[in-house]
């Protein structure tokens, strides 16, 4: 069945919705509204594949507008745009919209296109096949691995004190003691800080969810800087982002988010395509990404030999 992905479009400028239109209007059928509230309403009536809406709307924010978006249809795929320096709606729109990208303004054209494209995709897949079938590969029942990365103990006892009694809880405070749970253990969700001491785990945050598409992260950060919590959201997928010091109610509410998501996307194949990440830019990280991969496929080395040995 050959179906023309629908795009909605909400801004509140009118010449940037023109200026979207004209952009994609060729390869997609396109609705638009600067009106977040008949935004809604186009999603309860159409079948929509890909949600753009900006931000900073008087009405109805974009973060607000994704998170009623993803109650309503979840199946649609959504990106926030933005030209504002904006911490606080990065972190909104991870939180409450789950969104697939950020973009911010000015675009480039083959920078949206692209990521238009690969969100069409995915959506059109999702509407196709049946994406949420009646027996989950893994049962709600089940013992899941969660792992703690954070050298701060407080942390790690609030991921149990949630958690604890029914899935397993690992606390490490080194890059190479969480590789070396994870080339082990198939752990489906990591709780981490952005940096241990002098050390920034972007790098390896992004090279995980290549690995591991199917496992979640949740961040728990004192820390805000826009631009890397945008490469963190395009690059690795990050789920939560939750503010220190840990809120324990926010956090177990969080943490109860993050085991239903991995349990749907552990559900479907179609599903691990929502996970799906663009890989950095940087040289710096590429091989510091490099290395991780390395490491990780060694330590698994290892681990077979030794089985096989047993």
């Amino acid at each position: 069945m050959n179906i023309k992905p629908r795009i909605l479009l909400v801004d509140d400028e009118e010449r940037i919705l023109r200026s979207l239109g004209l952009l994609l209007r060729m390869q997609y059928q396109v609705f638009a509204t600067s009106d977040g509230y008949e935004a809604l309403e186009i999603l309860k009536r159409e079948k929509i594949h890909v949600l753009i809406s900006d931000q900073r709307m008087p009405i109805m924010t974009g973060s607000e507008l994704l998170r009623h978006a993803r109650d309503i249809a979840p199946d649609t795929i959504r990106i926030l745009l933005t030209g504002y320096a904006d911490a606080d709606a990065a972190l909104e729109s991870v939180n409450e919209g789950e969104i697939f990208r950020y973009i911010t303004k000015p675009w480039g054209p083959k920078e949206l296109r692209d990521t238009v494209a690969q969100a069409a995709e995915i959506g059109v897949r999702l509407e196709c096949a049946d994406a949420r079938p009646a027996v989950p590969v893994v049962q709600a029942a089940d013992r899941l691995v969660c792992m703690v990365l954070d050298r701060d103990e407080s942390t790690w006892q609030a991921v149990q004190e949630a958690l604890g009694a029914r899935h397993e809880v690992i606390w490490r405070q080194s890059v190479q003691g969480a590789l070396q749970v994870l080339a082990t253990k198939s752990v489906a969700i990591m709780v981490t800080e952005l940096s241990l001491g002098d050390e920034d785990l972007s790098a390896m945050i992004k090279t995980l969810k290549q690995e591991r598409p199917e496992m979640l992260t949740v961040i728990l950060t004192c820390f805000k800087d826009t631009s890397r919590l945008v490469d963190l959201i395009n690059q690795a997928q990050v789920f939560r982002y939750l503010p220190k010091p840990v809120r324990k109610g926010l956090l177990n509410k969080s943490l109860e988010s993050t085991i239903a998501r991995y349990l749907s996307i552990t559900a479907s194949p179609l599903q691990l395509t929502t996970q799906v990440v663009e890989k950095t830019r940087d040289e710096a990280e590429q091989q510091v990404s490099e290395k991780i991969s390395g490491y990780l496929a060694r330590l698994r080395g290892k681990t077979i030999f030794a089985g096989s040995t047993a």
